[in-house]
């Protein structure tokens, strides 16, 4: 059954598209378009003129939900916000992804924004053949690195949003969290993707949605 607006599936296609195009050293400059995004969006606190890897801005995206990463990735990658969003479908199409539509980068809401579990898992699967998006779904926290506008270096602590990562939360008996990747909107609920093992080390794939 489809959801609508489900804004983790639309970073972990961001993520895996930045995988596939772009390289982690590439420099990218934050600019207004990046940030005009509507209020209450999750954000990682880099403003205008602020220069970040491609690197820094997919660990902010996986990590820390940042809609502004999304956007700067969108950006870099795509050439445009809206050429990115039909690579995001091309790639959701070359999935077999056949109940997805992609309208934004991030997933805020918008009601040409679809998706179901099954294409969640799909996408979740190809992104987990990347050893990086691996990695980086397992990390707990992050510091971004940026150089502003005036020259000067800047940090921002970022924490994950998965609280079975920053042991907020504890895991069922026999489980062990190998990375997760959460989402939240008011259409779309509280929402979670997770990648685990059980006892006898046999993998899984978890999709929770609204």
């Amino acid at each position: 059954r489809r959801q609508r607006q489900m804004c983790i599936r639309d970073r972990i296609m961001t993520a895996l598209l930045a995988m596939e195009y772009n390289q982690p050293d590439t420099q990218v400059t934050i600019t207004e378009e990046d940030l005009a995004l509507e209020d209450g969006s999750q954000m990682s606190g880099l403003a205008v003129g602020d220069t970040v890897t491609m690197d820094q801005l997919f660990h902010a995206l996986l990590i820390y939900s940042a809609n502004d990463a999304a956007m700067a990735i969108a950006r870099q990658v795509g050439g445009s916000v809206e050429n990115f969003v039909q690579m995001m479908n091309d790639k959701a199409a070359s999935l077999a992804m056949t109940g997805t539509h992609f309208a934004n980068p991030h997933g805020l809401h918008d009601e040409n924004h679809y998706t179901t579990a099954y294409d969640v898992y799909l996408m979740l699967y190809a992104a987990y053949q990347h050893t990086e998006f691996q990695n980086t779904m397992s990390m707990s926290s992050y510091t971004l690195n940026m150089t502003h506008a005036d020259g000067t270096a800047g940090t921002i602590y970022l924490s994950s949003t998965d609280k079975y990562l920053t042991g907020e939360k504890n895991a069922p008996e026999n489980v062990t969290v190998l990375g997760g990747k959460t989402g939240t909107t008011q259409a779309a609920g509280y929402c979670l993707i997770m990648a685990s093992n059980d006892s006898q080390d046999k993998e899984y794939i978890s999709v929770v949605l609204k």
